[in-house]
C-alpha cells in the first residue's frame, strides 16, 4: 500500500487538486488535449506530469497516455491496448462510422494543404470542397451517395445537418475546435493528424478510399 502511494504521489499536489479531474474526465471522454483554448491549463497540467499520470493509466486502467506531434504541435489523449479497452466499461469506447472516417481523411487533407495557412474553415469553403476540389467526386459520393451536377435544395439542407453532427464529433474528440457552430465555423486542429496513424494504408491510397466509400457507405 506504502508503495502504491508512493507511485501516485502527485495526485497529493496542490495543481492536482485544481486540474486532475477535468483532466482525467476529458481524456476517458476520448478527447485529445491541445495547447489551445480551454484546453491550455489541462494541456499545461498533462505536459508537466506526463509520467507520473502515464503510470498512473497504466496500472489503475490497462491503458496509455500517449503524447504526439503534427507541425510542432504536441496533443495528449489516452490509447486503448490493440485487444481491448482496458479497464473502461465498453461503452466508453466507439468504433468511428466509416462515414466519419472518411470525412475525418478528408479533412485531414485539408488541413495538410494548408500547411502555412490559416486552419479554419467555414461552410462556404467546405461547399467550395464539395463542388470545385480535386476531391469532389470522393466528397460528393461520401455526402450525397452518388455524383451529379446539381442537388435539391432539400439534399444539400440533408448533408450540412450530417455535416454539422460530424464537426460536432469532431469537436468532442478535439479535432476539430468550434469558432461558430451556429454558422458551421470552426478551426482543423493539429490532433486531426490521429487519423494519419489510424488509417494510414487509406491516407496513401485514394483508390483504397474510393473503394473504402463504395463499399462500406453506399
Amino acid at each position: 500500500m506504502e508503495t502504491e502511494n508512493s507511485a501516485f504521489e502527485f495526485l497529493t499536489r496542490e495543481s492536482a487538486a485544481k486540474y486532475f479531474a477535468e483532466t482525467d474526465f476529458t481524456l476517458k471522454q476520448g478527447r485529445h488535449i491541445q495547447q489551445y483554448g480551454v484546453d491550455s491549463k489541462l494541456f499545461d497540467y498533462l505536459y508537466e506530469n506526463h509520467e507520473d499520470l502515464g503510470r498512473y493509466y497504466e496500472q489503475l486502467f490497462g491503458v496509455y497516455l500517449r503524447k504526439e506531434s503534427n507541425d510542432r504541435e504536441e496533443y495528449f489523449y489516452l490509447a486503448f491496448p490493440e485487444d481491448g479497452h482496458g479497464r473502461f466499461v465498453k461503452d466508453r469506447y466507439k468504433e468511428l462510422d466509416p462515414r466519419h472516417v472518411i470525412f475525418g481523411i478528408l479533412l485531414l487533407n485539408v488541413y495538410r494543404e494548408r500547411m502555412f495557412e490559416k486552419k479554419e474553415m467555414k461552410w462556404e469553403n467546405l461547399e467550395q470542397l464539395f463542388d470545385e476540389s480535386e476531391s469532389r467526386e470522393l466528397w460528393q459520393k461520401l455526402l450525397y451517395g452518388e455524383v451529379k451536377r446539381n442537388y435539391t435544395p432539400h439534399e444539400k439542407e440533408e448533408v450540412k445537418r450530417r455535416v454539422e453532427h460530424t464537426l460536432n464529433l469532431f469537436d468532442k474528440l478535439g479535432w476539430i475546435q468550434w469558432i461558430d457552430s451556429t454558422n458551421i465555423h470552426f478551426e482543423i486542429m493539429p490532433s486531426i493528424d490521429r487519423i494519419s496513424k489510424l488509417y494510414a494504408n487509406e491516407i496513401q491510397n485514394v483508390e483504397l478510399i474510393s473503394e473504402y466509400v463504395q463499399e462500406q457507405i453506399v
